[in-house]
């Protein structure tokens, strides 16, 4: 591969990044002036490495496993993680529950950091785990903001799944359901995404006021709502203090 092949991809690889829903061959060669067939060796290229996948369904391409893997280790530096670490730390050791930092990816959230619990019985999601918006604490605290043409693309376009029967996919009971999480400032997952779990979270903003991720502890239903006012509590105050060490004055 030349240089300029590889400065190609590499564009290509971050307009692909900006696009929640994927990108085609067309749709890329007119954005970034390119011919369609260099284009669509590129994307091959990408998607042999892993750098890419394809949809089956609509032939969009969308970020692979091997980006998001350099992505993570890019995070692992980056001020959100750091800043955000010792208030994990101390979030898990005062609850006692799995404590996790979470972003949005496209269209899913995935975490990016976790402390886990102490107990035996205990929570343990991978880093690097995706999860749905609708059914989760932290997804759900990331979705209460974003604009409401957002919400319905994302339901139009089948992002919203339904992990278990109390999974809420309607997007009108959705609406309601984020005007509840902006009113507390907080987002709730009583066994949504899986049977036995309960999840509570919160959002962290920055100096711009940006919503930028969100923080959460995890743990089993029945443990959790023995403390759930103590959760939330402890909860808040973490997304605060992240939010107040990124800069946010708010």
């Amino acid at each position: 591969m030349s240089i300029v092949s590889v400065q190609r991809a590499l564009v290509i690889l971050r307009h692909m990044a900006t696009s929640p829903n994927g990108v085609s061959v067309r749709e890329t060669a007119r954005a970034l002036g390119y011919n369609p067939s260099i284009v669509q060796k590129s994307m091959q290229a990408l998607v042999s490495q892993d750098f890419a996948i394809q949809d089956a369904i609509t032939q969009h391409y969308s970020l692979g496993p091997a980006a998001l893997q350099v992505g993570l280790a890019g995070l692992a530096k980056s001020e959100l993680r750091q800043v955000a670490r010792p208030h994990l730390e101390r979030l898990a050791a005062t609850t006692r529950e799995t404590a996790l930092l979470g972003i949005r990816l496209g269209d899913h959230a995935i975490y990016v950091d976790k402390v886990i619990s102490p107990n035996e019985i205990r929570l343990d999601p991978p880093v690097g785990a995706v999860r749905p918006f609708n059914c989760t604490a932290i997804g759900k605290a990331l979705l209460a903001y974003m604009p409401a043409e957002e919400m319905e693309r994302l339901a139009h376009s089948g992002a919203f799944v339904t992990a278990t029967t109390n999974s809420v996919t309607d997007l009108t009971a959705l609406k309601l359901e984020m005007e509840r999480v902006r009113e507390r400032g907080i987002a709730i997952d009583r066994e949504e995404f899986a049977l036995g779990a309960m999840c509570v979270a919160a959002l962290v903003r920055n100096h711009e006021g940006v919503v930028v991720a969100s923080v959460n502890v995890s743990g089993p239903v029945q443990r959790m709502q023995l403390a759930e006012n103590e959760h939330i509590a402890q909860v808040i105050a973490a997304a605060k203090a992240i939010s107040a060490a990124l800069g946010y004055r708010g």
